[in-house]
Parts: structure tokens; C-alpha cells; sequence
């Protein structure tokens, strides 16, 4: 394993991430909606807001992974941030020099393909990445890495946008803890425009900054009533309401555009802070403009950025369409007429013919599997999560009535304990549910009956397990992990149908309920699927969600 070399000007690209201050931030959902776009965009279960400090990785935001962080000296991002201009592209780990030995590719998560865009600050620094990871070697396209790099953008975006958040917010509570100290205030240098005006709107003071934005001298401004300075139209229309508010006692505060001589169009954050002499009545305002011209430019560019990720919402919903409507028809008319030739007596008599009939069959009814399974799968992304308590003894029972079909074929005998309530979205789980008790019908050997038994247990810490059991033939352990990667088959198609999608949508359900879903088997002796999720407590009657 090769360790990352140092990066130039290393000191400062800490002391700047470090100034942004979100480091060990709480979850945002924001940053959680970029990396399910990166997971869906890429296809991958694993996607990371990553930021790199001196001794860790450290995930902003993670989709498909538990740990928050990992030490730097394994990190593929550490590599990935050398290159602020590229997205790095390890298309087989085991194959690269530099992590074929990396404990994330031969220990847990099983890296194989990884994918980053670096998240470049204003002064090119590269702070972290937006990544992807599979645990198959694979590639990307140069579409899906403009995409990560777009997202990367938009990340740094929303970090900056939020340090900016937090420093007005500084500022303002400074600006109220300082009422009692105005005259030191006044006098204090920044860059903010500071102004004290009497009652009769004449300055009375004015700091460098207010005398740059108006390309006056002090002279030419003390004394003088604000009229004189801003002209009557713009005293009358914007200024003079919010400043006699400030004169009958009120703190105002309100955003304006001024077209500064010395600047030119400039929006900014006006403060009106009431003065009151020592018989109580107010002698004046201290008047405090923030430019806040480069926060309304980036909130702009923003705003495009999510019209770029709405216009790809867009188009995603027009794949599916296409894939749940227009390719769903043309197999069905596929079906359809291939059933009524197998009902035709010529093709009967010719074995050949009824023979490759049937592989028309076979193939069509494997295919419209494979297309609702993937429209289930591409819709998760779009499904509104409603979290609630939710009553596994009734989504149990509905489930029975979903499989009805199955369950009398197979002979199955389904076992179901008393189970706990779990909060989580209902609809969801229900098609979680569904698929796993459908796999251990599926996955029995034809000389048994199938029996699944459904429980739950409380867990120590605080959460619940939803187990599903079956006397099935069982999974290599060496294959546990892996059955839940998209299209993975253990098993011929023609002994058990399936498109190789089911156990993916329900580690994608698990993930957007932010649990863990794991399997433990034995070959021929059956497997336990157990699903960890958070605990609702004691579930009222009327509240059940069905």
C-alpha cells in the first residue's frame, strides 16, 4: 500500500477548511441529497462527501457506508485531492499498486471502484472529494464524471454559502451585545459601512469604508443630512420609512441595492440600532450596511446548479417512463403472441419448434421481471419518506396476501411471532418485507417445504431487528456481501427465476431508513436475513400505520 505523499501549502488548506468550520458538522439534508444523486448518477451503492484533515477522512454526508470517518493513511481521497482539476478513476483496486493491499479493499468495504471529484475552494485548495465506490472493477463515463465534478462544485457552494450564514449570524448578535458600547463600536475598523445620524438625519460620524463605497471625503459627508448624500428619491423611498422606525425606538433591519458611486450596484444588509441619551429619548441611530453582493451572486449560481440537478431529476423520470411504459409494451406484445403460437396445434406437433417457443417464453417473462424490478428500484430515489410508527404484525399479514399466490404453490408455511413496531415509512418496508420473504420461498430445495418465520428483537443499543428465517439452500459465506450488488445471481436462472435485483432494492430501502442489513447462512441449512432499525417504543391503536 502506497500512502498519499504531501501535499504543498499543506498548512494552509487546513487552517481554510478549517475556518469553514464544517468539520464534524451535524447532517444536513442538503449534502444528503448529493450523495444519493452521486450513487444514482454513477450507479454505484456507496457515495461520500468526503473531507480530508491531517489525520482522518471525515464524511460530510455517506450513502451505502456506516463509518463516519477513516485514517488519511488508507483514504483513496487523500490521493484524488493531488489532482483538483480531475476526477480520479481507480477502476480495479486490486489491480493498482498503490491500494491492491489497502485494508478497504481486502478488509470490509471490499473497494474495487472508486470514483472522486475533488471539492476545490476559491483559492484551489482541494479540501475533499465527492466520491463513488463499487465493490466490482468497473469504469465510468466522462458524462458521469463531469457530473461528479458538478456536484463537487456544489458542495463547496454550500459550505461556503453556510460559513457566510454563520458569520452574519455572528456578526449580528455582536451588533446587538454592542448597544451599550456604540461610541467604541463606531470607532472600530472593519469592513462594514458604519454611520452614527442624528435626529435631524445629519451624519455625525462615518467610518473609511462608508467614505470608500461613496467616494467622499469626511468632509463632504459630516454634517450633511442624508438627502444630501443618497439624493431625495432614494432617502424618501427606501431610507426614510425604516429610519424613523429607528428613531421611535425600533431596531430595523432590511436588504437594499445602492448604486454607490465609489463601488457601483451593491446589495446589503442595513441595520438601524436606536441611540437613547440618558433622559431615555433617542438622540440618534447607528446605521451599519453589510455588502452581501458576493452571498446573492453565489446564492445565484446555486440556484443554477439545482436547476442542473432538477433538469437530470427530470430526466431520470423520463428513463423510467420509458422504462416501465414503452419498453414494458413491445415485450408483452412479445408474450402475448408467443402464447398464442404455444396454443397453436402445429406448433405442438413439432418438438424443435414448441421447443425454441419456449425459450421465447422464458425470455420474455424474465425480461418483464427484470423491468419491474428496476422500475421498483429507480422509483426509491423518488419516493417522498414518510417516518412514523409502523406495525410489522399488519405489513406481516399484508404481505402474506401479497404472496397468496406463491405461498399455496410452494405449500410455504409462514411463522410469525408477535413483532415490535419500528419507525420507518411503511410502503417501503412492506416492499422490503415482500422481497425477502419471496426469496426464501423461491430459494428452497423442491424436495422440502418452504417454512419462514418472521420475529423481531429488542436490541441493546435501543434499537430493533427484524429477522426473516428460512430452510432454504443457503449462501456461500464468502458470497454474503455480495448478493446485495446490483444484478448479482448465485444460482442458474433456469432453476430459480429472478432478475438479481431484489436484494438491492432492499439494502436501498434499509439505507434511506438509515439501518443495516446483513445475512447470515450456512449452505443447505437455510439463511437469516436481520434488518436493524430504529425502535418506536409502545404503538397506540390509532396511530398504526398500515
Amino acid at each position: 500500500m502506497e500512502a498519499a505523499p504531501p501535499i504543498p501549502d499543506e498548512a494552509r488548506r487546513i487552517a481554510q477548511l478549517r475556518s469553514l468550520g464544517v468539520l464534524d458538522s451535524l447532517p444536513e439534508e442538503a449534502f444528503d441529497h448529493i450523495t444519493a444523486l452521486a450513487s444514482a448518477i454513477c450507479e454505484t451503492p456507496i457515495a461520500l462527501i468526503s473531507l480530508v484533515d491531517e489525520n482522518r477522512q471525515w464524511f460530510k454526508s455517506r450513502v451505502g457506508l456506516d463509518e463516519v470517518q477513516t485514517p488519511r493513511e488508507v483514504a483513496f481521497c487523500a490521493h484524488a485531492i493531488h489532482t483538483p482539476d480531475q476526477v480520479m478513476v481507480v477502476e480495479n483496486a486490486e489491480l493498482d499498486r498503490r491500494f491492491h493491499d489497502n485494508p478497504l479493499v481486502i478488509g470490509h468495504p471490499d473497494i474495487r471502484f472508486y470514483a472522486g471529484a475533488p471539492i476545490v475552494s476559491g483559492d484551489g485548495h482541494a479540501l475533499g472529494t465527492v466520491c463513488v465506490i463499487d465493490r466490482r472493477s468497473r469504469t465510468i463515463s466522462e458524462a458521469q464524471q463531469s457530473s461528479l465534478q458538478s456536484l463537487a462544485k456544489l458542495v463547496m457552494t454550500l459550505i461556503e454559502h453556510d460559513a457566510q450564514r454563520r458569520a452574519q449570524e455572528a456578526e449580528r448578535a455582536k451588533a446587538v451585545a454592542r448597544e451599550s458600547e456604540i461610541q467604541a463600536a463606531l470607532t472600530a475598523a472593519g469592513l462594514d459601512l458604519l454611520s452614527f445620524v442624528d435626529a435631524d438625519y445629519r451624519y455625525r460620524y462615518v467610518n473609511r469604508c462608508y467614505l470608500e463605497y461613496w467616494a467622499r471625503s469626511e468632509s463632504e459627508i459630516i454634517g450633511r443630512r442624508i438627502p444630501e448624500l443618497m439624493g431625495e428619491r432614494l432617502f424618501q423611498d427606501v431610507v426614510k420609512g425604516h429610519f424613523d422606525h429607528a428613531l421611535a425606538g425600533q431596531e430595523v433591519a432590511y436588504e437594499a441595492l445602492i448604486d454607490f458611486p465609489g463601488t457601483g450596484p451593491r446589495t446589503v444588509q442595513v441595520s438601524y440600532l436606536p441611540v437613547r441619551s440618558a433622559s431615555g429619548e433617542v438622540s440618534g441611530v447607528v446605521v451599519r450596511a453589510h455588502d452581501i453582493e458576493k452571498l446573492r451572486q453565489r446564492e445565484v449560481r446555486l440556484q443554477a446548479t439545482v436547476e442542473q440537478l432538477e433538469h437530470k431529476a427530470l430526466e431520470l423520470q423520463r428513463f423510467i417512463h420509458i422504462v416501465s411504459h414503452d419498453l414494458r409494451e413491445p415485450i408483452n406484445t412479445i408474450s402475448n403472441f408467443a402464447g398464442l403460437l404455444a396454443e397453436d396445434p402445429q406448433m405442438s406437433a413439432s418438438p424443435a419448434a414448441s421447443r425454441y417457443l419456449n425459450f421465447v417464453l422464458d425470455g420474455s417473462q424474465r425480461i418483464k421481471v427484470l423491468l419491474e424490478d428496476l422500475v421498483e428500484l429507480l422509483v426509491l430515489d423518488r419516493h417522498a419518506m414518510g417516518f412514523s410508527p409502523v406495525d410489522i404484525n399488519v405489513l406481516a399479514r399484508h404481505v402474506q396476501d401479497d404472496l397468496r399466490s406463491s405461498i399455496d404453490q410452494s405449500g410455504a408455511l409462514i411463522e410469525v411471532s408477535e413483532l415490535l413496531p419500528v419507525m420507518g415509512d411503511a410502503t417501503l418496508l412492506r416492499i422490503l418485507m415482500q422481497n425477502l420473504v419471496a426469496n426464501a420461498i423461491k430459494f428452497c430445495p423442491r424436495d422440502r417445504l418452504p417454512v419462514v418465520r418472521i420475529e423481531t428483537l429488542a436490541r441493546s443499543d435501543g434499537r430493533t431487528s427484524l429477522r426473516v428465517l428460512d430452510n432454504g439452500i443457503g449462501i456461500p459465506e464468502d458470497q454474503t456481501e455480495r448478493i446485495f450488488d446490483l444484478f448479482t445471481r448465485l444460482n442458474n436462472k433456469r432453476d430459480f427465476a429472478g432478475s438479481g435485483l431484489g436484494l438491492s432494492i432492499c439494502r436501498r430501502i434499509v439505507d434511506l431508513h438509515q439501518g443495516r442489513i446483513h445475512v447470515m447462512s450456512q449452505v443447505g441449512a437455510g439463511s437469516c436475513f436481520e434488518v436493524e432499525l430504529s425502535s418506536a417504543g409502545s404503538l397506540p391503536t390509532s396511530s398504526a400505520s398500515t
